[in-house]
């Protein structure tokens, strides 16, 4: 439903049970907390042969709960063509409004008015000291001092810490830490000016990096620095030919 700027929209329509219109559906968008108030009003044919005529209309919530149903089985003012009722307090979202005919041979025209009416900013109110605590009975203390006239407070107990003393621990020399090695295969060889370049298939992403030192396995002049590298994959130039390093087919990479 569309809303002006009174937050206020209309609809108007008709239904026919025999002509398979039996239920109309409206969508409310909420942006804020607010009330939602709803007229509803229904004009059955003059010949209608329902005695017992009644327009059903009810508003599901975003989870398509019932918040308010208003029919022949449920709900006031059954059989009234006019029904109106307000939806307090319901949080942002977006929500159902059905309008529908419950006996078969029934057929109606109605109008249909919304208002929403956003609820007041709660931000910066307090309910204090409403959710604090009472404070539980305390023991009661006597007026004067019922401490006995003999009693004396034992003596603290007095530790003695013996230490000795002996050289002083040796310092460690720090361990460099251990060089790591990196495998990859090599997934594209072209020629370039100066040699071969290869293109090793690990990246930023897996530990490579360009500077990084590397060798062709098996290959004696097999040994490089990458250049470049992505985050999947990087380039080297290597000193051989394309046959020896497709015969080679993988690469050791050391920082």
């Amino acid at each position: 439903m569309k809303f002006d700027d009174q937050l206020t929209s209309k609809a108007k329509g008709d239904l026919s049970y025999p002509d398979m219109r039996r239920a109309a559906w409206y969508d409310i968008e909420l942006t804020q907390q607010s009330e939602i108030d709803v007229f509803l009003e229904a004009s059955p044919p003059g010949d209608a042969v329902n005695e017992n005529f009644d327009l059903g209309i009810e508003v599901l919530d975003p989870g398509f709960r019932k918040l308010v149903r208003k029919d022949l089985e449920e709900g006031d003012q059954q059989g009234d063509e006019k029904k109106n009722f307000e939806i307090k307090d319901q949080p942002p979202g977006h929500y159902w409004l059905h309008v529908y005919l419950q006996s078969r041979m029934d057929t109606a025209e109605y109008s249909l008015k919304v208002t929403i009416k956003p609820s007041p900013p709660t931000v910066g109110k307090s309910d204090f000291p409403a959710q604090v605590a009472f404070v539980p009975q305390l023991p009661m203390v006597p007026i004067s001092d019922d401490t006995p006239k003999n009693y004396k407070p034992p003596a603290p107990a007095v530790v003695v810490k013996h230490t000795t003393k002996g050289p002083p621990p040796k310092k460690e020399e720090p361990k460099p830490p251990p060089t790591t090695t990196l495998s990859a295969r090599i997934i594209g060889v072209s020629v370039v000016a100066g040699g071969t370049q290869i293109t090793v298939g690990r990246g930023t992403s897996s530990g490579a990096a360009a500077g990084m030192k590397g060798k062709i396995t098996g290959l004696p002049n097999g040994s490089f620095t990458l250049a470049t590298c992505t985050e999947r994959a990087c380039t080297a130039t290597v000193a051989a030919t394309t046959d020896q390093i497709k015969g080679a087919g993988s690469v050791v990479l050391t920082p």
